[in-house]
């Protein structure tokens, strides 16, 4: 299979490239210039991406491109819009201006389900999202249905839950390494009791992998987790523990803007293609940590 992977150089992207190219034809396209072979630029400001469906000639598109940020969707709305949704229905419409039989994996976010009602979540859960963000996201997973009922484009969108690993430089696990190298305590948002479904990046990306060989492109959305509910406190002190910093983490009780409180996925759906995790929260962070320790 040749696939096209759209923010190549991000840390989704990038994880994605390196797990599909062992088994398939990997094009990577990114923002950012690479002097890789085969390398497809994209313009910022105005992607063309009827050249870039056509010039990549690819059976499937992994779409890892665009924001991901709870917090900037506040700030820049329009900004966010344009990179999670507007960008998305361009992407679509040159997949059926170029008449190519190509697959679009479009990766969303549990985001759009903002707090749920009842646990495991699932895909019929119908949520309304906390940010900017999740709306977008939302939006883009509604253009993605809309394009496979109206056009027959075959499309998939998979609901992130929270990705960690080595390579991210943002988010939870990276801002409490930052602060444990300045102080002996980690201050935090929340109580520290709110639960996240903590995937790692490699399971994601073979989770992605077992979409593209196995899943039915009809418009779909996938939860795309570990589908283990686990309290933020635990994460963040497992992962102080690997990094032998002896800091204590402390929560301020406040809830950040945009937050959930809790979220479990099933991954039912997931699991038929035949995913199974292979990290759990323990080797993930393991693995996060040794990756920390050597950014200093």
């Amino acid at each position: 299979m040749r696939v096209l992977v759209l923010g190549a150089n991000g840390f989704i992207g990038r994880r994605v490239r390196e797990i599909l190219g062992e088994r398939h034809a990997v094009v990577p396209a990114d923002i950012d210039f690479s002097p890789d072979p085969g390398f497809l630029h994209i313009d910022p400001e105005h992607p063309d991406f009827l050249w870039l469906v056509e010039r990549a000639g690819a059976d499937a598109i992994v779409n890892c491109s665009g924001a991901a940020s709870v917090p900037a969707s506040f700030e820049a709305p329009y900004r966010d819009y344009t990179l999670n949704t507007l960008r998305i229905a361009q992407l679509l419409e040159a997949i059926r201006v170029s008449r190519r039989a190509t697959r679009l994996v479009h990766l969303s976010s549990a985001a759009v389900y903002g707090n749920p009602t009842s646990f495991p979540i699932r895909e019929s859960e119908v949520g309304i999202p906390l940010s900017p963000y999740g709306w977008h996201k939302r939006q883009a997973e509604l253009i993605c249905e809309e394009y496979s009922r109206t056009h027959g484009i075959e499309t998939i969108s998979l609901r992130i839950f929270s990705a960690y690993g080595p390579g991210l430089r943002k988010q939870i696990f990276w801002d409490v390494f930052q602060k444990s190298l300045r102080s002996g305590t980690v201050e935090l948002f929340g109580t520290g009791e709110e639960t996240r479904d903590f995937i790692y990046i490699d399971d994601l990306a073979l989770a992605i992998e077992r979409v593209l060989e196995d899943a039915t492109f009809d418009g779909r959305t996938v939860n795309t987790a570990s589908g283990i509910a686990v309290p933020i406190r635990q994460a963040v002190t497992v992962l102080l523990d690997h990094l032998g910093s002896g800091c204590t983490p402390r929560f301020s009780g406040t809830a950040r803007r945009g937050d959930p409180t809790h979220w479990e996925a099933d991954i039912g759906y997931l699991r038929s293609l035949g995913f199974q995790p292979r990290f759990d929260i323990n080797s993930g962070l393991q693995r996060t940590a040794r990756w920390l320790a050597e950014q200093q």
